[in-house]
């Protein structure tokens, strides 16, 4: 098996005058769940259509399990699931009959595949119910079932759990996760739910008005630095002694006498900090390592400023 789902090298893409893609390389590994972030008009979208084969790039290479894109587009195409924005469906019809019919349009799929399908996704007993009567949630989980099949290697997703309690993103999140795991499924994500990002992707790629920006494992990501979050009720106490101890000081939130810092150290170092502050008699409500969220990390790869009011339609 080819070590990877997705390679994209030197990729350019123009509409008229505007790049929405600028010589983009992009490396998927087989097996895993992989998120795709950028603000509003970075390029997200063209790069999903080019993909899925709906759109062809002015340059570059793409290949799908070590084929060309380009060059062997149907049989590619034939192991590639997609759920774009919100699935939809015959609601005069059951679960089965809408994939009995949607997988006609890319062969003949059998009885007890389909039926597979609806349990794997957790629709085993409303597999003859009208997708009239689903919720959201169940809409979505078909969707997924229906990007399963026949039996996909690669499946892309847009805005999986959008709109979804957090009932059902905690089963969307379960599912895609066992899905890789037990079936090595790879999926594509994009999404602007950076939280949920954080939690269900091994990797994660940002880019940024047609560029790639930063491309890494999330674990790594958001581990990048050795940073300590303190909270105490002494916060001019507490300033003097970081500007007496040469203790860089990253972010300072205060609520009245109450704040929270955010400062220079490892965890390691947590212990004799924790003591020096006590000794000194200041306060500690809470102390321990931060991490960023990918929340703060995509703001600072993207401009804390930019408002990105711009449709994301390239």
């Amino acid at each position: 098996m080819n070590d990877a789902a997705i390679k994209v090298r030197g990729l350019r893409k123009s509409y008229g005058k505007f790049a929405a893609l600028k010589n983009l390389d992009l490396e998927v590994k087989a097996g895993v769940v992989y998120g795709f972030l950028g603000p509003n008009g970075a390029g997200k979208t063209t790069l999903i259509k080019i993909l899925l084969g709906l759109s062809i790039p002015d340059s570059g290479e793409v290949e799908i399990f070590g084929k060309d894109l380009f060059l062997e587009r149907n049989s590619i195409l034939k192991s590639i699931g997609a759920v774009v924005e919100s699935p939809s469906f015959f609601e005069y019809m059951t679960a089965y009959e809408n994939l009995f019919y949607l997988t006609r349009l890319s062969g003949i799929v059998e009885e007890s595949k389909i039926r597979e399908a609806l349990d794997t996704v957790g629709l085993k007993d409303a597999g003859d119910k009208m997708v009239g009567a689903f919720s959201y949630g169940m809409k979505q989980r078909l969707g997924i079932a229906n990007a399963l099949l026949p039996e996909n290697r690669l499946i892309f997703l847009d805005e999986p759990t959008n709109g979804l309690d957090p009932h059902g993103i905690l089963g969307v999140r379960r599912l895609i996760r066992r899905l890789c795991s037990e079936r090595g499924i790879t999926f594509f994500i994009s999404s602007h739910l950076l939280s949920e990002v954080e939690q269900v992707c091994d990797y994660v790629t940002i880019i940024d008005r047609g560029e790639k920006i930063c491309e890494a494992r999330v674990s790594e990501l958001v581990d990048r630095q050795s940073r300590i979050q303190i909270k105490t009720p002494d916060a001019d106490r507490i300033s003097v002694f970081f500007r007496e101890n040469d203790i860089g000081v990253y972010d300072e939130k205060r609520h009245g006498e109450t704040a929270v810092f955010l400062v220079k150290g490892s965890e390691e170092s947590i212990p004799d900090l924790a003591r020096k502050l006590v000794a000194s008699g200041i306060g500690i409500m809470k102390i321990g390592k931060h991490n960023d969220t990918l929340e703060e990390i995509f703001v600072e790869f993207t401009g804390k400023n930019r408002t990105g009011s711009a449709s994301d339609g390239f």
